[in-house]
């Protein structure tokens, strides 16, 4: 398991993969830190599939997610919109995008802490990739695709690094 800060500092974006299982224990892991992430209201506007098929990964590959292809598993993250509204209200709760960003950023680091590599992949805003990916994996009106992320294990290494630009930060 990998300390604190180093979990961050090291987490990459790998486009590289190798053969290699991704257990159901380890998928289930994941899943439980997505639903770790905080959300607005606790409302938990997401929804996560679990694409294992060959065929449906290979059609993600397809419309441009490359690395789809060539891991054992993709989580897609998407928004669930009977989650999106505030009690009898008719607003749309409008921070589900937040939260399925905090969700799928979880996945990410909690994939690097298991020595696992991973990639996020956007769809959403796109209404293109919206409509393609709730297409392949014949998603029900109510979920949103949000974001692809392909989990496997890593045919590359990359350097632990910050990103850290003092010239991004303003003191008041």
């Amino acid at each position: 398991m990998i300390d604190k800060l180093q979990l961050l500092y090291s987490r990459r974006s790998i486009r590289a993969f190798v053969e290699g299982e991704v257990t159901k224990d380890q998928i289930q892991e994941l899943l439980e830190a997505a639903m770790c992430a905080p959300t607005a209201a606790n409302r938990k506007p997401w929804h996560f599939t679990v694409v294992e098929d060959a065929d449906l990964r290979q059609k993600f590959a397809d419309m441009g997610k490359r690395a789809c292809a060539a891991v054992p598993v993709v989580i897609l993250v998407s928004g669930d919109k009977r989650r999106f509204f505030d009690g009898d209200r008719i607003e749309v709760q409008p921070y589900w995008q937040q939260d399925c960003a905090a969700a799928t950023q979880n996945i990410l680091l909690a994939a690097n802490g298991m020595g696992l590599g991973s990639l996020w992949m956007g769809v959403f805003p796109s209404k293109e990739a919206v409509a393609k990916v709730s297409e392949i994996i014949g998603a029900p009106e109510h979920v949103v695709p949000f974001a692809l992320v392909a989990i496997g294990h890593k045919g590359e290494e990359k350097e632990t690094r910050t990103q850290f630009e003092a010239e991004q930060v303003d003191w008041k």
